[in-house]
């Protein structure tokens, strides 16, 4: 086998590695040393990460990501943004792949190695490769990730109850020296408050100032009206949805989620109310007439 071999030619045993595979599986395969380099030179093969390459032709994955730190480190584990994606969390890719080592090693193109504890019950096997669990993922990556990003993590994993307060709160006891534990303390702290934003902070402020009560915070509504979502605010005694969009801009993907979740509710028999930053800031008292208000009017339509 040399160059004239077909350009979409990759070693059988890629399919099995999520497209990856390395210059010694594709030697093993038949190729020459130097087609193999053509490969690479031309942009017909692209590195994932370590040893690993896969066919520029792939859209590539995270299963290409697992198998390459497989690949280039046996003894390692995927862990943090990377298991994160495994597992179906929103986590960004952010262009590299998060092992832990029980080594010291120095990265080795794009893969980046970390030194964290694990206990043999945080580690899970998907295929060959070790990868931290859900749960424990989750907590480091509330710990390690940026803080927007871990604020986006912990709204997920809040409306879909799979993390609590107590969980985060046992962890840093448990350990409690561990990089990242400030994060974790005040991701609790939020998971308490049902605030998973600076603008359900806000809004939060307002309703006790105003002495506004009957609502709860971070409600998880399937149980209550049927529809798989969770209210920023909800007045359960009149069906009252608050809604805040934080500062942070929302993108076409959000937006479209937002409005379909919104739809969802009125059908559902809810009243939805939205705001912004700008409206809790610069609005205040609006705000909270129009939601005063609104919980008047609603309650005389259920009495009627």
């Amino acid at each position: 086998m040399d160059v004239r071999a077909p350009s979409g030619w990759a070693p059988p045993v890629s399919r099995a590695q999520g497209g990856a595979f390395t210059r010694d599986q594709a030697i093993a395969a038949g190729l020459t040393r130097g087609a193999v380099d053509w490969r690479i030179r031309s942009g017909r093969w692209l590195l994932v990460a370590g040893v690993a390459y896969r066919l520029a032709a792939d859209p590539g994955c995270v299963t290409a990501a697992l198998h390459a730190a497989h690949l280039t480190w046996p003894d390692s584990v995927v862990a943090l943004g990377t298991a994160a994606r495994a597992h179906g969390l929103p986590v960004r890719d952010d262009g590299r792949v998060h092992v832990v080592l029980t080594t010291t090693r120095a990265p080795a193109r794009h893969l980046v190695p970390h030194e964290i504890r694990l206990d043999p019950g945080d580690v899970v096997h998907l295929g060959p490769v070790a990868v931290t669990g859900r749960r424990r993922t989750i907590i480091d990556c509330l710990g390690r990730l940026p803080a927007d990003e871990a604020l986006d993590l912990l709204a997920w994993v809040s409306s879909r109850r799979q993390l609590g307060a107590e969980d985060l709160a046992q962890r840093v006891r448990a350990h409690p020296s561990r990089w990242g534990n400030v994060a974790r303390r005040r991701a609790a702290e939020r998971l308490v408050s049902g605030a998973m934003s600076r603008a359900e902070d806000r809004l939060h402020e307002l309703l006790h100032g105003a002495g506004i009560t009957g609502w709860r915070a971070g409600v998880p509504l399937f149980e209550h009206v049927g529809v798989h979502a969770q209210a920023d605010v909800y007045f359960e005694a009149v069906r009252l949805v608050v809604e805040v969009d934080g500062r942070r801009a929302h993108g076409a993907d959000q937006f479209q989620a937002d409005r379909t979740r919104q739809n969802a509710l009125i059908a559902a028999g809810c009243v939805v109310l939205r705001y912004t930053w700008s409206d809790l800031q610069d609005r205040p008292v609006a705000v909270v007439d129009q939601i005063r208000s609104m919980l008047r009017s609603l309650s005389r339509a259920r009495v009627a």
